[in-house]
Formats: structure tokens, sequence, C-alpha cells
């Protein structure tokens, strides 16, 4: 194919994928692929460059060498082996040029700039050949010929687009700021990438998307991260599979418009969120196992997911965002605060009026101590939110939380699936929490936690419901039963911590027929009649309300630090705050233990011992 067809071909696929952009599926628009047909491809021979340490050979055309800068200015193919001592590629080609690297056994190091420069180009397309292995570093202070100039600065850096293919080995070292940085589009095909950078490892502007890979990224700010948040067709990361093991200071994903995964195996230790996103988040499959000072997942607009296996091994929320739709998957979260909560705000549960969040964040950036001396941790009292819900229609979900297990500032809908909730066993919080109306029309739910701000469902449900309030604090591990009146076990569970009261909804409940709740000594005979049936001898029962939400009082009410104080002997009358978050959103319990080294204290601070990083608008535009 001649240079000019080719050319022309680019140019008509190039404006298809401008024109798509990165739409949510949901959306009925597809994330389009943004790589053109045959990108990288060489016209003639390759052009073969041989580094020999202090000095470099070129054989072909395209690239020329001056004091170990090889600076390629057409596009083709360039086989690159050998080591470049404190050397360059630059790419400095026409603006629809498509470049690929071959790298070949190949290093290089620069102690003062990027190591692999993209000035101009139409794409670099990066590729490892099978069986080698490949590094790429940068140093840690960059010399710029301007003053106030602050790119290059990642040790693979690229104004356009750069993607990653290959079935051999790329170790990526960023001294200075991110390991590989596109401020185009980022594309990962295939490969294995070891990178560690100051700043983040893999960093795509308009977007990053990842169709296959093993990763293992150690970051000092976000291990994958697209930028954009001017366009609303761009700033978006689309992962459909990979094997990743992602270690973050601050977030492990981050997205500012749309984050979507459909595959993969990703395990995330991550100070800040673990999979955080701007504006939404939606899950359709892969394997999740997170560990997080901060939310799990967050969204500030909606959470989306379909299927797919999560793990939320640690939190201080676990799943966070103005609406969660959960439609399928299995899950399953653990955490020091909410397990589910449906929230307003910008990376919280709404901001009082202090400007504090609910997921720690003190409104300036700041991150405040919290769990485990990760960032996160209590922030402020919030009411109803418009417009926030949660929904549940399938799955199979599981959470254990020292807050509250479903915490809606809206309403909650339980149409489907099976949900377990091993709640607070502190009085402050509830199995259940929402602020509208909480309704369960299908499914099983399974709910156990302390008594004191205990919450059902609403009466408009459908459903039949059971409430327990048991005499006595059931220890952990004691198992509970629900016996229909022939001895047959209908359900049964066996909490990890200990309880109090006990929250049944399942459609095998049927109105006016007995069953017998038993949990460790104590057993009682149920019979139901309405759809919501309550039972139990603890004090405050009788007046138990069913059919609204808890009435948090005002502010004013409320205690200075977290206990009991704030918690009336009715949770679901008068005044009755939350006894665990203060009136400026000070409680919650105790703080957390000192950050541990590495911890950003702010979005500009590095991990200790590491090189400080030169400023960035890292979140805005860079």
């Amino acid at each position: 194919m001649n240079q000019l067809l080719r050319r022309g071909l680019f140019l008509v696929m190039a404006g298809a994928i401008m024109m798509t952009g990165c739409q949510s599926k949901n959306g009925d628009q597809a994330f389009e692929d943004t790589e053109a047909e045959g990108n990288g491809s060489a016209v003639g021979a390759e052009t073969v460059i041989t580094g020999k340490g202090d000095s470099v050979s070129v054989t072909g055309t395209g690239a020329a060498v001056d004091q170990r800068v090889v600076t390629i200015t057409t596009a083709g193919t360039y086989r690159l082996s050998g080591e470049i001592t404190d050397g360059q590629i630059a790419v400095n080609a026409g603006k629809e040029d498509e470049v690929r690297l071959i790298l070949d056994g190949f290093t290089i190091s620069n102690a003062s700039s990027s190591a692999v420069h993209g000035i101009k180009s139409g794409s670099i397309t990066i590729t490892t050949e099978e069986g080698t292995d490949n590094y790429i570093t940068d140093g840690t202070g960059y010399q710029y010929e301007e003053e106030d100039a602050d790119e290059p600065d990642a040790a693979v850096f690229s104004k356009d687009d750069i993607i990653l293919e290959g079935s051999g080995t790329l170790t990526v070292t960023g001294n200075y700021g991110c390991g590989i940085r596109s401020k185009d589009d980022l594309t990962v095909k295939s490969g294995t990438y070891v990178i560690d950078a100051v700043q983040d490892a893999m960093k795509g502007k308009d977007s990053v998307e990842i169709e296959g890979g093993t990763f293992t990224l150690n970051a000092g700010e976000d291990g994958i991260q697209a930028s954009n948040d001017e366009e609303e067709d761009k700033g978006c990361v689309k992962i459909s599979d990979g094997t990743f093991s992602i270690t973050a200071a601050a977030k492990g994903i981050k997205a500012e418009t749309l984050l979507e995964v459909s595959g993969g195996t990703i395990d995330i230790d991550s100070e800040d969120d673990a999979v955080h996103c701007n504006g939404d988040v939606n899950i359709t499959g892969g394997t999740f196992t997170i560990a997080t000072g901060d939310d799990g997942i967050h969204a500030d607009n909606q959470v989306v997911i379909d299927d797919g296996t999560i793990t939320i091994i640690e939190s201080y929320e676990g799943i966070e965002g103005l609406t969660i739709d959960i439609n399928g998957g299995v899950i399953d979260v653990t955490s020091e605060d909410d397990g589910l909560n449906a929230a307003g705000g910008n990376d919280g549960s709404g901001n009082d009026s202090s400007g504090n969040d609910g997921s720690g964040n003190d409104g300036s950036g700041n991150l405040e101590s919290g769990m485990e001396g990760r960032p996160g941790g209590p922030g402020g009292a919030f009411g109803s939110t418009e417009g926030a819900y949660i929904k549940i229609t399938g799955g199979e979900i599981k959470v254990s939380a020292s807050g509250d297990g479903i915490d809606s500032n809206g309403d909650f809908y339980m149409e489907g699936g099976n949900v377990i909730v091993e709640g607070p066993t502190d009085n402050g919080n509830g199995t259940l929490d929402y602020d509208g109306t909480g309704t369960i029309s299908g499914g099983t739910f399974m709910g156990t936690g302390s008594f004191g701000m205990l919450q059902s469902f609403s009466s408009d449900s459908t459903q039949n419901v059971i409430v327990v309030s048991f005499a006595g604090t059931k220890t952990a591990g004691t198992e509970w039963t629900l016996t229909s009146g022939d001895e047959t076990v209908i359900l049964s569970g066996n909490p990890d911590k200990e309880y109090s009261s006990l929250i049944i909804g399942s459609p095998e409940l049927k109105d006016g027929e007995t069953y017998q709740v038993a949990a460790g000594e104590e057993s009682m005979e149920i019979t139901v009649s309405g759809i919501i049936t309550q039972s139990g001898t603890r004090s405050g029962m009788d007046d138990f309300k069913n059919n609204g939400p808890r009435n948090r009082g005002s502010g004013d009410k409320a205690p200075e630090k977290g206990g009991e104080s704030g918690i009336t002997d009715n949770p679901q009358q008068g005044d009755g705050m939350r006894g665990n978050r203060g009136a400026d959103g000070s409680g919650g319990g105790e703080p957390g233990e000192e950050p541990r080294p590495g911890t950003p204290q702010s979005d500009g601070e590095q991990r200790e011992g590491a090189e400080p990083a030169q400023e960035s608008a890292q979140d805005a535009e860079s």
C-alpha cells in the first residue's frame, strides 16, 4: 500500500475515533478502539538502532544520531537493541506519521530528561520482542530549555498516542514524574510491564484503554490515570483484560468521566480510592481484590455493577456513588465505615458546613489520617441527597461494615439477589440506613448488627420482612436459623461479629404462617402479620417504626465525639442523632494511627525518601 493511501486511511479512521470518543456502553455508544488498522506499519525495511553504551549506530533511514540522542523524523519501523547510557530516543516526525519502536533487548537511561520523548507524530507503537527484557529509566531532575517548561515529565513521554504491545517485558522507572505518559490516548494490547514511578505509573490524558497484558505498577500517586476533565467524551479508562498488581500512594485507577472494566484480574493496594471516577463507574466483569485507605470503588455520579467478582478486604467505605445499581456479580465488602453508600459530593458522602466530605477529605484536598494510618476517615454529618439511591436486582453480596452496612442518603430498593449484611457492633450505626424509602420486592436479605440504630424496610414493601431484637447480644460465631412450622430450616447464618438484631426479608415468608427464629440458646416463634413483623423484648422495640427513615436530629444535638450519647431510646422518633459523628464532622470513633511512610498528606507531597516531583497540573490538564 503506498504511503499516500495509507495516510488517507489513517485519517479516516482517526476521524471516526474522535467522533465516538469514550462513551459509556450504558449510553448505547461503544468506547472505540483507539488504534487505526495497520498502526505503526513500516514502509520498506526496518531501521536498526544499536546502543553501545556511550555511542549509537544507525543502519537504515529515518533516524540520525547526535551525542547519543537518536532523532526519528519519518514514519517506519525501528528496531532497538543494546544499551544507551544517558541518551534519548526522540520522535519528531510528521503529525500523521506512525512510528513503531521494536525493543529487542534494549536498555536506555537519561539523567536529565525522558529516555523516550515523543515530540510529534501520529502515534508511537512500542513493541517488546518475544523473550526479551527491556529497560527504560529517567533521572531525578530534568533540565528544560525554557525556564517555565514542565514537560516532558515521564520516562516514556509523548504528546501524541502511545500504543504498547508485544510478548516481551518492559521495565520502566520514572524517577522524576510518571512512568509512561501520553498527552493523547494510551493503549495497551499485550506485553509484560513493570513500572515504578514517583507520580503516576501509566497516564493518558484523553484515555487509557487496556486490552491485555501483565502489569506490576508501583506509583507514588495514581497507578493508572486518564486526566482530561475538560471534554465530556474524554478522560476515560477502559479495561477489558489483563493481570494487574497495583500499589499506589494515591488512587489505584482513576478516570475523569468514565471508568469501565469488563475483564481482567485486578489487585489494588492504594492509600486513596482503589477504583475512582469523577463521573461513572461501570463493571461488567473482571476479578478485583482491593485493599484501600478510602473507598474501594467510588463514582461521583453512578456505579453500575452487572457482573464480576469484587473482594474488598480493607476499606474505609466499600462502594460509594450518588447512585449504586448492582445487577449481578459476587461482591464481598469489608469496611471501617459504610459498606455500600449512596451519597452526593465529590469523593465523599456530601459536604458539611465546614466543607468536609464523608470520605475523609477535608474539603481542601488534604486527606485526614484514617484507618491504619491511611488517608480517609470520618467526615461530616449529612442528610438526604436528591437523586441518591441504592438498587439491588441481582448478585451475591456480602457486607461486613463497622459503620452502616447499607447506607443511602436517598432511597434503597432491593428487587433481587442475595444480600448478607454483618453490620455494626456499636449502637451509633445500623445494618440498614436510608433517608428516603427502603423497599424490598424480591431477593433474600439477611442482616445482623447492633440494636441502637435499628432500621428495617419500609412498610410499603411488597415482600414480607421479620425484624428480631434478641434479649442478649450474641457472640461472634453464634449461628441463627429461621425454621418453618414443619421444622425445615429455611435460612441460617453464622456471623463473624457479635449481634443483637436480625432482619430477614425473603420470598419464603408467607403472611399468616408461623416460624421459629433461634440464635444460641434463645428462640422465639413469630407469626408473620403484615409486611413488617417484629419480635423481641429489648427496650424500645414496642415503639419501633418500620415505615420511614431514621430521624437524625439537628447537628446541635450531636455529641462532640463518637459514642452513644446522641442516641435516643427510640431511634425512629425525636431528635435521634447518630452518636458517631459530631456536628462539625468530627467524631466517628478514634482517629487512625499516624500515617505510615509513603502516605501523601496532600496531592503535592511525595513518598518518604522519594525525590520531590516537579509540579504538574495532574488533575486539570497534564
